[in-house]
């Protein structure tokens, strides 16, 4: 009998475990620099996001940030002052003739992340984030980036298992602002508070 009821309880676990995590597909943004579209996803359960970032691993390119509902204003507020300093950084580059360039942006920013190791979903809790200003010059042309990234990861359950991480990038403010836009705190509650497809046709 104890047995039985242990076996239970440890399938109750389970169960609540995979709920938590599970995802609805909630936005996506683009990504001009790349030229790529990307998934956010949503755990209704915790209200987490999941951002799809382009891969630095080629072996693992599944993965990205993982903002828990508490992490997400500060997630925000971290990306408008990065933002602030490209708009200061794009206009001094632009008067003094700056072809090249690449320096760090001095913010702090803790999320979560995770990436799909083989056929398993993997996670680091706690990711630093680093934000970085880059100039690029290709036959005359220039491009400004705003780049986040999450450097080396390692997963929470096994720091054996690494990725080489992921990164955000951003060619303009209006490329900012609209990926800010679309994770909103007012975007999300929208889309919880959407009636669900089981839920439209009742007997």
């Amino acid at each position: 009998m104890k047995n039985l009821i242990t076996f239970i309880t440890l399938c109750l676990l389970t169960i609540t475990t995979v709920e938590s995590y599970a995802q609805e597909k909630f936005a996506t943004y683009d990504n001009t620099y790349f030229g790529k579209t990307y998934d956010i996803k949503l755990s209704l359960e915790k209200e987490d996001l999941y951002i799809y970032a382009e891969p630095l691993d080629e072996l693992y390119d599944k993965g990205g940030l993982r903002i828990r509902k508490e992490q997400h204003q500060d997630f925000l507020n971290s990306i408008a002052e990065a933002k602030t300093k490209y708009i200061e950084w794009v206009k001094i580059a632009k008067d003094n003739n700056v072809m090249e360039l690449n320096k760090s942006i001095n913010i702090k920013s803790e999320v979560g992340s995770y990436f799909l190791y083989g056929s398993d979903w993997k996670f680091q809790l706690l990711v630093d984030l680093t934000f970085d200003f880059q100039i690029l010059e290709d036959e005359g042309e220039l491009t400004y980036l705003l780049i986040i990234r999450t450097g080396e990861l390692k997963a929470s359950s096994n720091e054996h298992l690494k990725v080489d991480g992921f990164l955000l990038v951003f060619s303009s403010v209006n490329e900012t602002d609209a990926f800010t836009s679309e994770i909103s705190r007012e975007k999300i509650n929208t889309f919880i508070a959407k009636p669900k497809e089981e839920d439209l046709f009742k007997d």
